[in-house]
């Protein structure tokens, strides 16, 4: 065989397997090269509107009318009548703006996604204002919004089936749209909420009285974003500026918190401020199957000396396996802290600190390492780790 009939036979081999193997083989090109094979054949083409995963990203547009082709081109796509298959993922990423005739056809294409069942919906828009309707599915498992405004005073969710829930930078009209939400998602497993905007914001939190999310198995949050009550029975927990609202001190703050009876894994990013280790054992007493506690901190504010426990913490005594604390200033309460853990935890595997070397109040990195080696260890197959 010539090497100019080899390309030939190797396409006529291809076009022999199935469409749904070939579909499944245009799923791992980018869109747009992916439909630059349907001048091979007819059949290409109907391969190309069965494909399941649909992504578009506009990193490439330079201007509006470049945008425009864009918008034509997804129009094409999403809005033809050849369009049959269930569709598992619509991927919408735009840097770019839009105009009302944009808006309407963003709002098409979402219908469109959710006419063909759509299970998964990762939308990225540069602010823009978009219909509340994506809130509404029968077959959305995964919904994640970054970067937009969903502004309607009457806002209406239904989201039976939806297990994933990543809201990033998103701005709502009203503070209690964001606990409709939830309340409409009775299956939610993963929740993450990054920086939550509100055009009018609501005095008084009734939405989240009656709500705990009984399914909900990871949660990244802020602080302030959602009560602790409506999420204590996950397994892991991510909390973001760790700190209490306006109204309430740090003191109440921890006093709030409910027991994660099922919690193994936390982490805590204390931002801009730190208000010492005693919020931190309140939390811990609230977390007695724990086995990761992962701690990011800066500018510590507390200067009174903090005394350690007096009664042993459950999760040290029987489940605490790693322990990681960033950004240690080596200070006395620091110290106090780390050794309060390695001579407590019981089953403790691995010890990792994370020195901040720009303190000049605590230790130098060296006088820290040579204070915590030489500290006792509960767990004899303790590793510190710097």
């Amino acid at each position: 065989m010539s090497q100019s009939e080899e390309p030939v036979a190797a396409m006529d081999r291809i076009s022999q397997l199935s469409n749904d193997i070939l579909c499944h083989i245009l799923s791992f090109l980018p869109i747009k090269q992916a439909f630059t094979t349907t001048i091979l054949s007819k059949r290409w083409l109907r391969v190309c509107y069965s494909l399941t995963v649909l992504s578009f990203n506009d990193e490439t547009v330079a201007d509006y009318e470049t945008f425009r082709r864009f918008c034509r081109f997804i129009d094409t796509l999403m809005l033809s009548n050849q369009q049959e298959s269930q569709l598992k993922t619509f991927s919408l990423k735009c840097r770019f703006w839009f105009n009302d005739d944009n808006r309407r056809s963003f709002d098409g294409w979402l219908e469109a996604a959710k006419q063909r069942r759509v299970e998964e919906f990762h939308i990225f828009l540069n602010n823009v204002t978009m219909s509340s309707n994506i809130f509404i599915s029968q077959t959305l498992v995964v919904l994640k919004l970054e970067n937009l405004r969903v502004e309607d005073e009457n806002l209406c969710v239904d989201l039976p089936s939806l297990k994933t829930l990543h809201l990033k930078y998103v701005c709502f009209e009203n503070q209690n749209d964001i606990k409709k939400v939830l309340k409409a998602c009775p299956n939610l497993e993963d929740l993450h909420t990054s920086y939550p905007r509100y055009i009018r914001r609501c005095e008084k939190n009734k939405e989240f009285r009656s709500l705990f999310l009984s399914k909900l198995v990871k949660a990244d949050i802020g602080s302030n974003d959602v009560p602790f009550k409506v999420i204590y029975n996950v397994k892991f927990l991510r909390v973001i500026k760790v700190k209490p609202s306006l109204k309430k001190n740090i003191k109440e703050f921890f006093k709030g918190i409910p027991v994660f009876g099922n919690l193994i894994h936390i982490e805590l990013w204390f931002y801009g401020f730190f208000h010492g280790w005693d919020g931190v054992v309140q939390l811990l007493q609230h977390c007695p199957k724990l086995q990761i506690l992962y701690m990011r901190k800066w500018n510590t504010s507390v200067s009174k000396d903090w005394e350690c426990p007096i009664s042993d913490l459950e999760c040290l005594s029987s489940h605490l396996r790693s322990c990681t604390i960033l950004n240690f200033e080596g200070s006395e309460n620091d110290l106090r802290f780390a050794k309060y853990i390695l001579q407590n935890a019981r089953r403790l595997e691995v010890m990792t600190i994370g020195v901040n070397s720009s303190s000049s109040d605590g230790m130098q990195k060296h006088q820290i390492i040579e204070e915590l080696s030489t500290c006792p260890r509960m767990s004899s197959g303790c590793k510190l780790s710097f």
